[in-house]
């Protein structure tokens, strides 16, 4: 509905200035548009078996039925009955989105999302005419790992690497809140070494610091690209949420 009161909101802003006859066939017109375009598309629902949870929802073009054009949405089945929960209107559909994308006369045209389970992101990129270009990105090794591929130009780029440390149970107690800096040295075939302390907030957070560097290192090792000789440094942050 909001496309129409857009429309008309223009209308009205028109009618003192537009002649009654042309207002007329100006509004007669706009309506068929819109009748028109309303007519292209129908909406799709289907439901899990015995269930009123919502599986895939979709528009088809009405000529044939079939060809996807529009945004289509696929969700995870809940667990247990969540009938009741439907009913009422407290069940949020929107927490067990599968796949999220959007069609234009039966192709993948525009941005992708994809979860390995509701709320955790699996894959993300663009379509373009069924074809995907920009960067992709696939998150692996728990999320940890977020690989980006280049399909324009083909290549592999260096992943996005996420580890937080343990906040060590000295820390919790005296509520110690603060920032430890690593530094280290990255090489040709993506091995890290030189691992050291550059500010320190306590031992044992320094400790942590260092133990999440080394689980860094080996996944950096795994799945690093175009690695480079170069000393860098990474800040962990100990902070209550």
């Amino acid at each position: 509905m909001l496309p129409v009161i857009i429309v008309m909101i223009g209308i009205s802003q028109s009618l003192c200035v537009m002649p009654m006859k042309r207002h007329f066939l100006t509004l007669f017109s706009l309506i068929w548009t819109l009748t028109a375009i309303c007519q292209e598309t129908k909406l799709v629902i289907k439901k899990f078996n015995d269930s009123k949870q919502i599986s895939e929802c979709y528009s088809v073009l009405k000529s044939d039925g079939k060809t996807k054009h529009g945004e289509y949405v696929s969700y995870f089945k809940a667990n247990g009955n969540i009938n009741k929960q439907v009913r009422k209107g407290t069940f949020r559909t929107d927490d067990y989105i599968k796949q999220k994308c959007v069609y234009k006369n039966g192709e993948k045209d525009g941005e992708w999302i994809e979860y390995s389970e509701p709320g955790k992101f699996k894959i993300k990129g663009s379509y373009e005419k069924d074809k995907k270009v920009g960067i992709w990105q696939t998150a692996i090794e728990r999320g940890n790992v977020i690989e980006r591929f280049d399909f324009d130009n083909k290549k592999k780029l260096l992943p996005i690497i996420t580890i937080y440390p343990h906040y060590p149970k000295s820390a919790v107690d005296t509520k110690l809140q603060g920032t430890v800096i690593v530094s280290f040295q990255t090489h040709e075939d993506c091995s890290i070494s030189n691992i050291s302390i550059t500010k320190s907030l306590s031992t044992d957070c320094d400790s942590a610091a260092i133990e999440a560097m080394n689980i860094f290192s080996g996944l950096f090792k795994k799945y690093g690209v175009e690695c480079q000789e170069k000393t860098l440094t990474h800040e962990y942050n100990f902070t209550f949420n």
